[in-house]
């Protein structure tokens, strides 16, 4: 008895270290067991047979690379040798951008200077490195009984890249006027913005916007909501007099190569009070972009409210530029498979051999009663669809093992500053990709 107790510690560091192995055993065991199964909702497996959908699904301790093609799915599952923060970003608008090359940018804005900063990316943080101004000759005219300045979009919607350069525009609303323009911003070394020669690093202003019908006499007004990049392509996004223009510059020279237009675009107007103006059809000025310069296609998605209907639709518009623009699909959309996971979920579009390929993520609707407190363990689910000639012709769902992580979350009652959710233990998608 008196050498059991001697040894006990020992005994019980021993049994630790046995069920370790046994749980590290089971775990490599089962990597390779994983659940990635395709279910058909509708229409025929076959109208995603031409293309590859890729990506990965992950939390802090392993993850899954997955390729569905040709109707099967294979995976290839990755165990960590010590845990890895999720770096994955989620766009929210007013905050950073990412626009490639481990880089994201900000901007501050005031009437009438606009201060870009660049950081590097790390694991979970970013270092700033870089900062640009840019002071465009424009005035804004406050409108009665409002505050602050207005723009069509959040600032970054300004911003695009294509290969180390980056350029800016104002997303200017109808009450700016003067001269605006799309700039190739030059970067200083950050922080030290009062002792360089501020002329050194003036960015260079590549296109004119006249903003004249912006006058309060005129009536009207251009609005930019944003600009894109396609390969060596600027785009720039604006609505003028109810009609949406995309319009393609060289990005060198700022030569115009062509433009297309969508007429009856009504965006939610600011009044002269500054009340919206209720329209039977408004776009929203907060788009998605989705850009394949493989292809030379920017696809733009705007979400669109509906007088006959309290659903949201949605206007998704794929754009040729291999010479000059053209709108090669058209697609009018419900996506209603639940709530959109806007906190942790993916939204991908692609346009390949004449069809619109559209990944998303839903959570589950909330439902009385409800046992579920917290929003972020409702059930998630990812979707495929296809559309060709406007239509929808295929739905699937690929089925994972994506909910089982909370399990642990599932009866927790409503707690003061709700439960302890760390991403190291809730996978994600990421990396979505149609080839």
């Amino acid at each position: 008895m008196h050498i059991i107790k001697k040894h006990s510690a020992l005994l019980a560091l021993a049994a630790a270290i046995a069920v370790i192995l046994v749980l590290a055993v089971r775990t490599y065991a089962l990597k390779d067991n994983v659940e990635f199964e395709l279910h058909d909702w509708f229409g025929s497996r076959e109208a995603i047979q031409d293309v590859a959908i890729k990506g990965e699904l992950f939390d802090g301790y392993h993850r899954t690379l997955f390729r569905l093609e040709e109707g099967r799915v294979d995976t290839r599952t990755e165990i960590f040798a010590q845990p890895q923060w999720n770096n994955s970003f989620s766009y929210v608008p007013g905050g950073p951008k990412r626009m490639g090359g481990g880089m994201e940018y900000s901007v501050e804005n005031t009437t009438t200077s606009y201060t870009i900063t660049s950081r590097k990316q790390k694991s979970y943080y970013s270092i700033p490195i870089g900062s640009s101004e840019v002071t465009p000759p424009i005035v804004f005219r406050s409108p009665e009984g409002r505050d602050g300045i207005i723009l069509a979009n959040s600032p970054e919607y300004g911003l695009a890249k294509i290969g180390e350069k980056v350029y800016f525009t104002v997303p200017v609303s109808a009450y700016f006027t003067g001269s605006s323009g799309i700039y190739e911003l030059k970067f200083y070394e950050w922080g030290f913005g009062s002792a360089v020669d501020q002329a050194e690093y003036a960015p260079r202003k590549i296109v004119d916007i006249n903003l004249d019908a912006n006058r309060p006499e005129e009536h009207a007004g251009v609005e930019v909501l944003g600009l894109e990049a396609v390969s060596d392509r600027l785009a720039l996004i604006s609505v003028e007099h109810n009609t949406l223009f995309i319009r393609s510059y060289d990005s060198q020279s700022g030569q115009l190569l062509g433009e297309a237009s969508v007429p009856d675009v009504h965006l939610p107007a600011r009044g002269e009070e500054g009340q919206r103006t209720p329209v039977s059809m408004g776009y929203y000025e907060g788009y998605e972009a989705y850009r394949d310069d493989e292809q030379n296609i920017l696809t733009l998605s705007f979400r669109r409210t509906s007088s006959e209907t309290e659903r949201l639709h949605t206007t998704i518009l794929s754009l040729d530029f291999s010479d000059g623009v053209k709108i090669a699909s058209t697609v009018n959309a419900v996506f209603d498979d639940g709530e959109e996971d806007t906190f942790s979920g993916i939204s991908h579009m692609s346009y390949r051999n004449g069809k619109l390929y559209v990944i998303k993520t839903f959570r589950d609707r909330e439902t009385e009663p409800s046992r579920l407190f917290y929003e972020l363990v409702r059930p998630k689910h990812m979707y495929i669809y296809a559309y060709e000639h406007s239509e929808l012709i295929y739905k699937g769902e690929l089925v994972t093992e994506l909910n089982e992580d909370n399990i642990r979350a599932l009866n927790l009652p409503p707690a003061h500053g709700g439960f302890g959710y760390d991403q190291l233990d809730y996978r994600r998608f990421a990396d979505i990709a149609v080839e």
